[in-house]
Order: structure tokens, then C-alpha cells, then sequence
């Protein structure tokens, strides 16, 4: 008798928990569709309209800062990323010389981090680069980004190629200028 209570609290406990995960799953599908996400990262997809929210909190439309004639440069990094930490003096210096003929959008992941975290990163470097936040993983998770820094060159709304590690200045500069 003991054991086939055990097996029916063990039975119940296991369709709660069950129920509980599908529940989340469909609210983070429902999420998910609502965006367009998730999507491939290969040439030629269209990359969903999103809303973007820069380190002070305003928001953005994705495919107005996109698609407005300029290729974009569209990266997600990890200000605790060993890589992401070397790449970026040259997306600086890249935004600093081609803001006027190039998007640079750099999203930084919520994964192991924080806003005040990457404010304190952005500040303490001197950056300027237009720099977001992606603070529910919707981005993150919607790309499918599997490791730091993820680079993607974009133009207007369809992802042209993913531009493979590492990547500095003149690899920018040679990749935007075609």
C-alpha cells in the first residue's frame, strides 16, 4: 500500500511539473511568434522586426535602425566575454570612422550579466558604439547565438553572412567596403 502511494504522489508530482513546463514553453512560443524569432543565421534570411533597448532604457525599432540604406554590422556580445572584450577597441574604431556609411548595433546579452554590469563595461572603456540590451534573452535566444561575440553582417533586413572569429578592425573595414 505504502508503494502505491508513493507511485501516485510520484504520478501527480510528475503531471504538475510536466504541465508547469509546457505552460512556459507555450508562453515563450507564443513569444517567440510574436517576433518572427527563432530564425536561421544563414545568407539570405530576413531578420524579424524587434525592439531594442539601448542602456537608458528607450526603445527601438529594429528594422528603422536597419534597414535605412546602410549595411548594418549586428553583434551580440558579453562584456564578461575574454573575446568580446578584445574585438571591441576595433568595433569602436570602426564606428568611430563609418557611422555615416554604416549600422553599428551591438547588443549585449543579459546571459551571466547585468545592465549595471555592461553600463559599467561601456563607461569604464570610453565606449560610444550604439550599444543594447537584451534583458529577456529574446534576441539571444531567437538568433539561436550559441557562443560570444556573434557577428553578423546585415543589410537592410536580410542577414548577408556571419563573419567568422576574430574580428578586428581591417577584417571590418575590408568586409563593409565591398
Amino acid at each position: 500500500m505504502k508503494k502505491l502511494t508513493l507511485l501516485v504522489m510520484m504520478g501527480i508530482i510528475f503531471v504538475i511539473g510536466c504541465g508547469k513546463n509546457t505552460k512556459i514553453e507555450k508562453e515563450n512560443n507564443n513569444t517567440v511568434k510574436e517576433t518572427g524569432f527563432p530564425i536561421k543565421t544563414t545568407a539570405g534570411t530576413e531578420i524579424p522586426t524587434f525592439t531594442l533597448t539601448d542602456l537608458d532604457g528607450k526603445t527601438y525599432d529594429s528594422k528603422k535602425l536597419m534597414d535605412n540604406g546602410k549595411k548594418t554590422l549586428f553583434v551580440m556580445a558579453a562584456e564578461w566575454c575574454p573575446h568580446c572584450k578584445n574585438e571591441m577597441p576595433s568595433i569602436q574604431q570602426f564606428y568611430d570612422e563609418n557611422k555615416e556609411k554604416v549600422n553599428i548595433v551591438v547588443i549585449f546579452t543579459h546571459a551571466n550579466s547585468s545592465l549595471d554590469a555592461v553600463k559599467k563595461y561601456i563607461s569604464e572603456n570610453g565606449y560610444t558604439i550604439p550599444a543594447y540590451y537584451d534583458a529577456d534573452g529574446s534576441v539571444l535566444n531567437g538568433l539561436g547565438v550559441q557562443g560570444f561575440p556573434f557577428n553578423i553582417k546585415v543589410d537592410g533586413t536580410k542577414i548577408e553572412k556571419t563573419l567568422e572569429l576574430p574580428v578586428d578592425y581591417g577584417k571590418l573595414a575590408s568586409e563593409f567596403a565591398q
